[in-house]
């Protein structure tokens, strides 16, 4: 799998955090996707915000490294961002687009974004650098007893099967 740049999008005050819900897989993640070649993860990051979102951002600053931890994972950049233009709106990849509140937010959403917005939220200084946490076989078997279907899509996703409902 390519590596991947994530962002985190805050409104004004910091209370909120912009949510896509994935046209792919009907679930709720912050903005994010593959790096292209050639493209550096936060040029991919704004570049994934704007097509998912509509939103126009530059980043504050890249909060971690996530390093992959098995076959379900890739290296992941995971950025700040701010929002300088553009309007919320759907697109290919997105059916719903919002902004809520960072320790509210609507289910189901995948268990890595949780630990990718308690990074952020923490403001550490420094680079964080660790393994991805929150996307493995047991969360993975939760999701389909809880969520069948969209642990079902997730899966044929991951084996390169599209599936993208318009």
């Amino acid at each position: 799998m390519r590596p991947g740049a994530v962002a985190v999008v805050f409104d004004d005050k910091k209370e909120n955090v912009l949510l896509v819900k994935r046209r792919d897989v009907p679930i709720w993640v912050l903005p994010g996707g593959g790096i292209d070649p050639g493209e550096s993860p936060d040029v991919a990051a704004v570049r994934e915000v704007q097509e998912e979102s509509g939103l126009e951002v530059r980043v504050v600053r890249q909060v971690a490294v996530y390093s992959p931890t098995g076959k379900l994972t890739s290296e992941t950049h995971l950025f700040e961002c701010c929002i300088v233009g553009g309007q919320t709106c759907i697109s290919s990849e997105s059916t719903d687009v919002g902004f809520f509140p960072v320790d509210k937010y609507p289910p189901p959403i995948f268990e890595v974004h949780n630990g990718w917005l308690k990074d952020t939220c923490a403001n550490r200084p420094e680079l964080i650098e660790k393994p991805v946490e929150g996307l493995n076989w047991s969360n993975l078997l939760k999701m389909i007893v809880q969520h069948p279907m969209l642990a079902t899509r997730f899966l044929l996703m991951k084996l390169g099967v599209p599936w993208n409902s318009k």
